[in-house]
């Protein structure tokens, strides 16, 4: 990727009154937009700004091992330290280095995030007690995260996490945090990387990755990426085969304007794919072996994933960039199975199977146009973002459900029969979701930086039922308009080395439950204070940082203790913790990722639940360590050995006064070495869950979700980059 760029990152945008939040379609926007920015002569710069040298980044200078900058906090890549609240960032080199392939993997290694699984396809991402958010290059996605899969990450170049809310960018969400996933950008040097990999129950996987100038200027330049994965799992029955193709173009189309388009293709078929186990109607767990699969034989999931995206780029010497995307991402779900809908019965032994078919049509279409840049005022240079978003999110379904079989004796799942029925239900829901979003850095003096920021967003959802079903007329959803989520912190340097800061942050999420007058509640408001400190070492090259948080979610639906049936704006839960994170290169050789995350929740305002905790879900205590030892001379001259754990603390299934099911805390160890074999090629041994421990990832209800973690595994990998 070749960008020009100031050497520091500045933000603004101009705003177009044509494109208001409510317009029919984002590709309008987008236009008005463009014409603006592209279409007119360049204005006499400020006579008191400053003209900036034009930098040249390559995308690879943009990483450096286990650190890098991000741009989850905003727009454009920003120094971790100067984003007021907690981020963490799994790079290209991480991910290399524990051969991980799916973004629920790398989610994995972050510090504060949990992963739990929803089946053998796709997972639920979780932070400071709720679901994490997602953007794709900084585009926001509408609860795009858990319970859709996602790209492999043959697709990406790092994964960034900022955790508590982070509604100024991406509108409405839960106040978890967001995930800013970052695709792989051509480059203006020739480069080809080739992986393959062999592993526990037959996983075989493996990855081309060309990249590259198209012409002698190197103006125009491409990037091409291909994977294929063929395996079985430590689970009975299941298998997947998966393969991605990615490919994207970047055209200077002048010295200071770029031009991108990007699509990506991701088809995964699996048979059999695991819910977990079910537990006995009584509530305990059911010591079964962890091979079991409990799912019917003849189970298919197919997910069909796919994404284009476009992008124009004007950089100025002033130090202004002006920035517009547009992405379009449909995606096909279809899913056959038949699965426990009850215990098992400690009597008979016996569980009930539920059986159905749907087939989802999901369709994104956003637009996000934005302007950065530097102005002077009172003496000092601040910057300035200013930008609008917009998302249409179309769900459409069509199924049906079989009767189901009772009296399945536990682990016989292939006495549940097939089916075929004619489809005979049908639905259609539309999300849509604008916003204008402004945010001022503003330099006080030279230790001390205010950040101010704010967003009006508009949000509306709409559902009908559609044929094969009776067909109806739209129904009114969660609807907001005019919404306001605001933004403020502080930054201090108080050494040269370090940066404390306070920050308060919010997001807000629509409620369809009504008052006794008919009206519908007020939108749920996230609202989090962080304080905390960072700091850089060894020339940036060694990050830490440490923070506190406090996360209150308030006006959430209570029921009406006078009017049975209606509700009130006065529910309200907190979530409470700190973290702290290491992160980079201590000493030439070594390389570090290690965090710790406390998280406490309570309901502080519930009918049922009061002083119980929000979620168990989630445990109090999580350590997330690893550590590579790279040998650069000597005997062992072109070795890397890795090792690192997972340890948590007890959890349990569901929230307040359902949690039912526990188990105690655990840790799971893994291992790697590595051999250069020449400058070029290298061969690494992977080892997952050293000590073999027995433990679950996600504790669910009594019929499905009660799912053990993987056992001992290994893989190996040849790996050349040329």
């Amino acid at each position: 990727m070749r960008a020009t760029r100031s050497s520091k990152s500045q933000q603004r945008t101009t705003q177009n009154t044509s494109c208001v939040p409510g317009a029919r379609h984002p590709v309008t926007c987008a236009a008005l937009f463009l014409f603006a920015v592209f279409g007119t002569p360049a204005q006499a710069q400020d006579a008191t700004a400053r003209t900036l040298p034009v930098v040249e980044v390559t995308g690879d200078a943009l990483s450096d091992g286990y650190t890098s900058p991000v741009a989850v906090g905003g727009k454009e890549p920003l120094p971790v330290r100067q984003i007021p609240q907690s981020v963490s960032v799994i790079t290209e080199q991480r991910i290399r280095d524990q051969n991980l392939s799916t973004v629920q993997e790398a989610l994995n290694q972050a510090n504060g995030v949990t992963v739990i699984a929803n089946d053998s396809t796709q997972s639920q991402m979780r932070s400071r007690g709720y679901s994490l958010g997602v953007s794709y290059d900084g585009v926001p996605a509408y609860s795009a995260l858990s319970g859709y899969q996602q790209f492999d990450l043959d697709l990406y170049e790092r994964v960034e996490v900022l955790r508590g809310p982070a509604g100024i960018f991406s509108g409405s969400g839960d106040p978890g945090g967001v995930v800013n996933l970052v695709r792989k950008r051509a480059k203006p040097q020739f480069g080809i990387s080739a992986s393959a990999s062999a592993g526990s129950w037959n996983n075989y996987r493996s990855n081309l990755d060309v990249t590259g100038p198209l012409n002698e200027d190197k103006s125009l330049r491409g990037r091409a990426v291909f994977s294929v994965q063929d395996r079985d799992y430590f689970y009975d029955k299941t298998h997947t085969r998966r393969w991605l193709a990615y490919g994207t173009l970047e055209w200077d189309i002048a010295r200071a304007t770029t031009l991108s388009f990007s699509a990506a293709i991701q088809d995964d078929n699996t048979r059999a794919s695991s819910f977990g186990l079910p537990a006995w109607t009584t509530g305990g767990l059911i010591n079964a072996p962890r091979s079991t699969n409990t799912i019917a034989d003849w189970t298919r999931y197919a997910w069909q994933t796919q994404e284009y995206t476009a992008e124009l780029e004007r950089r100025l010497d002033s130090g202004w960039l002006f920035k517009g995307k547009l992405s379009h991402r449909p995606q096909d779900f279809y899913f056959k199975d038949g699965y426990p809908s009850s215990g098992v019965d400690p009597t008979t032994g016996t569980l009930t199977y539920a059986r159905r078919v749907r087939d989802y049509t999901y369709e994104r279409n956003a637009v996000d146009l934005y302007a950065t840049g530097p102005v002077v005022l009172f003496g000092r240079r601040h910057t300035l973002l200013a930008g609008y978003n917009r998302e249409n999110l179309s769900s459409v379904y069509a199924g049906v459900n079989a009767t189901a079989v009772t009296g399945v004796p536990f682990g016989q799942s292939s006495l549940v029969p097939d089916f075929d029925l004619a489809y005979n239900l049908g639905g259609d829901t539309r999300t849509s979701q604008s916003g204008f979003y402004g945010q001022a850095r503003l330099s006080i003096a030279d230790p001390l930086i205010v950040v101010l920021g704010g967003r009006v967003s508009d949000f509306n959802v709409k559902s009908r039922s559609i044929a094969p079903a009776t067909p109806t007329n739209w129904t009114q959803g969660a609807k907001a308009n005019g919404e306001f989520t605001p933004y403020g912190a502080v930054l201090y340097d108080f050494a040269p080395n370090w940066t404390a800061y306070s920050s308060y942050s919010d997001i807000f999420l629509p409620q369809t439950q009504q008052r006794v007058d008919g009206s519908t509640l007020d939108p749920r408001s996230g609202r989090q204070i962080e304080v905390g400190a960072k700091a850089e070492f060894l020339e940036g090259r060694l990050q830490a940082s440490a923070a506190y948080f406090q996360l209150r979610d308030r006006n959430r639906s209570y029921a009406d203790p006078v009017n049975t049936g209606y509700y009130l704006n006065a529910g309200e839960v907190e979530s409470k913790g700190w973290e702290i994170e290491v992160t980079g290169r201590p000493a030439p050789g070594y390389e570090i990722q290690a965090g710790y995350a406390r998280l406490d929740t309570v309901y502080l305002r519930d009918r049922n639940n009061a002083g119980l905790p929000f979620t168990t879900w989630d445990p109090r205590h999580t350590l997330k360590l690893w550590g590579v030892r790279r040998f650069g001379d000597g005997l062992l001259r072109g070795l890397s050995l890795g090792l690192g754990a997972n340890v948590v603390s007890e959890s349990a299934s569901g929230t307040g006064s359902s949690a039912v099911r526990r188990q105690g805390g655990y840790a799971v160890v893994n291992a790697m070495a590595s051999y250069r074999i020449t400058p070029k090629v290298t061969l690494s041994l992977h080892l997952n869950n050293l000590t073999d421990r027995t433990y679950y990832t996600r504790l669910g209800g009594t019929n499905t979700y009660n799912t053990y973690g993987e056992p001992r595994n290994v893989s190996l990998a040849l790996r050349a980059d040329l």
